[in-house]
C-alpha cells in the first residue's frame, strides 16, 4: 500500500502561508489536499470547524502554616464545533480506495452576522481563536491530523452615533499637610467623541484649577485594560500605551488645554461580544501632585476599524450594518449571504447550528 506524502488544509485567501483574515458574514473557503504515492485505503476523511474563547490562570493560596496550593481558574465558551465527513460513512467499516496522485476536497464555511462573533484575540490569560482540523483515518494505521488557524476581524464602525458622543469627566481633591488643608485642586476633561481609529489624534480639552500650595503637572495617557473572567473571579491586566505631559501649573494658578493632541499608535481594535474576556481602552487625564496621590479622570474610548466619515457624510449605524449592538447583545436577526459558486463543502448556519452540504454526511455531536 502507498503512503500519504502530503496532507494539508489550504485556505483560498491564504497568501505566502500567512494566516487568512475574515469578517462576520464572509465565507471561509479552501480545500483539503491529500497526496499519495500509491493506492491507499481510507475509512474516513473528516473536517472540523471550531471557534472558542478560553481563559486560564493560576493563583497561589496559602493552605496551612507552611504550605501553599495552586488554584487553577478556567473558563471556556464554544461558539461552534461541527464535524463533517468528506469520505466514508459514519459508523461503517467500508473503505474508499484512493488512486495515486493529488486529491482535493473543497469546503466552505460562512461566518454568521448574528449573534456576532468576537474577533481573534490573544492575551496573557486567555484567547479567542478559530480553526479548521482535518483527520484522515485508514485501516490499521495511525490517524493523520492537520490543523490550520484563521483570523476573524471585527469590523467596528466609529461613525455609530453612540461612538460620536462627546465624553466628559471631572473631579477635585483637597491636599492636607500637617493637619492644615489647602485649597482644592479641580480637573475637568472632555474629548470630542468616544470612537477612534489607529493613527488619529485625540484632541483633549481640560480645565485645571490649582488652589493648593503646590505645583501640579497635567498629563494624559492611553491605557489598555484586559479583564479575564473565570469561575466568578477576575484577573485584570493594565498596560500603558502612550502618554503626554504638559507644563506645570503653579500654586494658585489655572490652566487650560484647548485641543492638546495625543496620537493613537497602531492598536488592536477593542474586543467586543465576548463575555469572558474584555479588552478595552481608556484615556486618563490626570494631575501629578508631589507627595500626594494623583488627581485623575478616566474617559472610555473605543478603537475601531472603520474611520470617521467626512463631516458632511452620513454616519453609518454599525449595529444595522454589521449585526453588532454595543448596548444589547440579546436581540439578533440572522441573514446568510449567498454562497460561493462551485464550492461543495459545509455550511455553518445560525438558525440551525451544524453543517449543510451537497453530497456530504453530517456527524451528530
Amino acid at each position: 500500500m502507498g503512503k500519504v506524502t502530503n496532507f494539508t488544509i489550504v485556505y483560498d485567501r491564504a497568501v505566502d502561508n500567512n494566516v487568512p483574515t475574515y469578517s462576520c458574514g464572509e465565507w471561509v473557503t479552501g480545500r483539503i489536499v491529500v497526496e499519495v504515492n500509491a493506492e491507499i485505503e481510507v475509512k474516513a476523511l473528516k473536517i472540523h470547524a471550531k471557534g472558542q474563547a478560553y481563559v486560564h490562570w493560576t493563583e497561589r493560596h496559602k493552605s496551612g502554616s507552611n504550605s501553599n496550593t495552586t488554584r487553577h481558574y478556567t473558563q471556556r465558551i464554544r461558539y461552534f464545533k461541527h464535524k463533517y465527513l468528506l469520505i466514508g460513512v459514519d459508523g461503517s467499516e467500508q473503505v474508499t480506495v484512493l488512486p495515486p496522485g493529488r486529491h482535493e476536497y473543497p469546503f466552505s464555511l460562512v461566518l454568521p452576522h448574528s449573534p456576532p462573533l468576537p474577533a481573534t484575540f490573544k492575551g496573557p490569560h486567555g484567547d479567542v481563536s478559530y480553526w479548521m482540523t482535518a483527520k484522515l483515518h485508514r485501516p490499521w494505521k495511525l490517524r493523520i491530523k492537520v490543523k490550520e488557524m484563521f483570523t476573524l476581524l471585527d469590523q467596528i464602525d466609529i461613525n455609530a452615533p453612540s461612538l460620536l458622543s462627546p465624553q466628559t469627566a471631572s473631579d477635585e481633591k483637597t491636599i492636607c499637610c500637617c493637619c492644615c488643608a489647602s485649597g482644592p485642586i479641580s480637573l475637568k476633561a472632555k474629548i470630542e467623541r468616544k470612537g477612534y481609529t489607529p493613527g488619529e489624534s485625540i484632541r483633549i480639552f481640560a480645565e485645571i484649577e490649582n488652589n493648593s500650595s503646590r505645583k501640579v503637572v497635567p498629563k494624559a495617557a492611553i491605557y489598555k485594560t484586559q479583564i479575564f473572567h473565570a469561575e466568578r473571579k477576575k484577573n485584570r491586566v493594565t498596560e500603558l500605551i502612550t502618554k503626554i505631559e504638559g507644563e506645570p501649573v503653579l500654586a494658585g494658578k489655572s490652566e487650560s488645554w484647548n485641543g492638546v493632541e495625543l496620537k493613537i499608535p497602531a492598536l488592536t481594535p477593542t474586543l467586543m461580544n465576548c463575555s469572558i474576556i474584555q479588552m478595552e481602552y481608556s484615556l486618563t487625564v490626570y494631575l501629578h501632585v508631589p507627595s500626594s496621590l494623583n488627581l485623575d479622570v478616566k474617559l472610555p474610548i473605543v478603537i475601531g476599524t472603520i474611520p470617521l466619515h467626512p463631516v458632511n457624510g452620513q454616519a453609518t449605524n454599525f449595529s444595522t450594518q454589521y449585526g453588532m449592538n454595543y448596548n444589547n447583545f440579546n436581540n439578533y436577526s440572522s441573514t446568510l449571504p449567498e454562497g460561493p459558486e462551485g464550492n461543495s463543502g459545509f455550511l455553518f448556519t445560525n438558525q440551525n447550528p451544524g453543517f449543510q452540504a451537497a453530497g456530504m454526511k453530517s456527524l451528530q455531536e
